[in-house]
């Protein structure tokens, strides 16, 4: 007798940042075919115009970039001194500095 739906034996679920066998599978599956046909695809670009070139680009990024995901901070300014307001700041100043 086999475990009901939506039942496991694992009470922690799956670990975080667990991959998908699935996606990894389908990933490397569209990544053979675009190796493997890479040249034909590339004439059939080619011929695309304005915005189906732009499109036909940004759907294959999806698969040699990771997609960036929001990140929320919570960080109560009132309750941080004088000093630790200066370091933060001179920190996100010498960080946008470094990508110019």
């Amino acid at each position: 007798m086999g475990l009901k739906t939506g039942m496991t034996n694992n009470r922690n679920g799956r670990r975080k940042g667990a991959v998908n066998k699935l996606s990894k599978d389908m990933r490397q599956t569209i990544t053979d075919f675009l190796q493997n046909n890479w040249p034909e695809i590339e004439k059939e670009f080619c011929k695309l115009k304005g915005r189906d070139k732009v499109n036909f680009y940004r759907d294959l990024l999806q698969y040699s970039i990771p997609k960036m995901q929001a990140v929320a901070v919570a960080l109560e300014f009132e309750k941080l001194t004088d000093e630790q307001l200066e370091i933060l700041c001179n920190t996100l100043i010498s960080k946008e500095n470094e990508k110019r």
